[in-house]
Parts: C-alpha cells; structure tokens; sequence
C-alpha cells in the first residue's frame, strides 16, 4: 500500500561546481527506489542533467526538479547549477526553497562560490545543513573543510556525524547521538536553556537537544553539518535523517 506523504519539503542543493551536488542528487533519488541504477555525471547518465550540452560538458546549466519521499515527508529536489556563469539561475531557484544544502568537496574545501551561496542563503534566512561530500577521495581532510567552515562561513556548526578514515576507500562516517558532548556544546551556543543545563552538568535530553537544534536551524543560528560520499552512499543516512528531523 502506497503512504501518502503528510508534508512537503522544497529543497535545493547548492554547491561549487564539481563539489558533487548532482552525484547527491542523484544517490538521493537512488536511495529512495526511483532510479534502478546510479548514473555518473562523468558519463551523462544522471536524471537531473537532461540537456545534451550538460551531459557533453558533465555539468549542470538550468535547474531541475525532481521528487522523492523520506518516510512521510515529499522532497521536491531542486537540482541548481554549480558554475558561476549561471548563477542567476541559483539565485531565482532560492526564492523557491524551504531549505537548502550547501554541498563541499572534502577535498577542496571552501571554495570562491561556495561563500557566494552561503551569502545568498543567509540573506534569504534559508535553513541549510552543510554536505561535506568526498570524504572517500585521496586527501580528504573533513576536519580542516570544518575549520574553514568556521573561518569563512560561520562559527555556528553543529557537527551531526564523523568521519573514519577520510581519504581512503574505506572512509565511513558514524552519527553522533544528540546527547554527545560535541553536539551539545555547539548548541548551548545559540540556545540558553541547553547552556544552563550543561553548564549545571545536568545530563543532556535528546529531545530537548533536538528542540533546541531545530529552532536553531529554523532561525538560521544553527548549521549542522554532515560528512559523507555521494558516488558511495556513506553518511547519506545521516544526511537523510537531518532533513527529516531538523
């Protein structure tokens, strides 16, 4: 028996080009039962890239928007260029969006129009979750893309899952519980009824952390962050499960 989805999500996937957003798109879609098989930019076999000049040149000119469930929740995907010549067409496809994610090469990190998206999502006071993709590439390094995350995008990163062994093909990611100190101290940050209790030493409830995270990531004081790899589907779940929680 089909499930009706209860409520909708207009997301978009924003990214430097090459950073991945269309091999995440395309996992996504694969992952939910849509596609029989994961098709690879570099061969012109993704869902999202249909225009013939895309799939020659393997990147994405106009946006494309496709749909997905995750449990009851519908994602209408919104697949947006990554090139900076056809950043007008990103900008029209913000106004459009609940929420966004901001795709990152653990490799090459942050990159020139990746602080030009962060800039235009935060003047729309767009939620976003951070994808550091690539972690299975030779010199993945997720804690300095961290770094720099704090540096040149915002201070305010909620790290929901970790890295093991970036850089090899055996790169996994593992989830942090809500109860982690890591993740309670980034959100005591921004949220003064989190920071009286850990600060009390008092224990930290998960629901009451992910309140607290969610009107974080509601306003826009709060970014979480995922590490992962579109091309091997590691950390994807975790990404999933932010978009369906937060």
């Amino acid at each position: 028996m089909n499930v009706v989805p209860s409520s909708c999500l207009n997301l978009g996937i924003v990214a430097h080009v090459d950073a991945g957003k269309t091999s995440l798109t395309e996992r996504l879609l694969f992952d939910a039962g849509l596609l029989a098989e994961l098709g690879s930019v570099d061969a012109g076999t993704t869902r999202t890239d249909s225009l013939d000049l895309e799939r020659r040149r393997g990147i994405t000119i106009r946006a494309a928007v496709t749909s997905f469930p995750i449990d009851d929740l519908l994602v209408n995907l919104v697949d947006t260029p990554g090139h900076p010549d056809f950043v007008a067409e990103v900008e029209r496809s913000l106004l459009v969006l609940d929420a966004a994610v901001l795709v990152l090469s653990a490799v090459e990190g942050v990159q020139p129009q990746t602080v030009v998206l962060w800039r235009a999502l935060q003047r729309l006071r767009l939620p976003t979750v951070l994808f550091v993709n690539k972690v299975d590439r030779a010199g993945a390094d997720p804690s300095r893309v961290v770094d720099a995350v704090r540096r040149r995008l915002t201070p305010t990163v909620v790290e929901l899952a970790r890295c093991e062994h970036p850089g090899t093909r055996a790169a996994a990611v593992r989830p942090l519980p809500l109860d982690d100190e890591a993740v309670v101290a980034a959100v005591a940050e921004v949220d003064d009824r989190v920071l009286a209790g850990w600060v009390a030493g008092r224990p930290a409830e998960p629901d009451s952390v992910r309140r607290a995270l969610r009107r974080g990531v509601r306003t826009t004081a709060l970014t979480p962050l995922v590490p992962g790899s579109a091309i091997t589907g590691v950390g994807v779940d975790a990404l999933r499960d932010a978009l369906v929680g937060l």
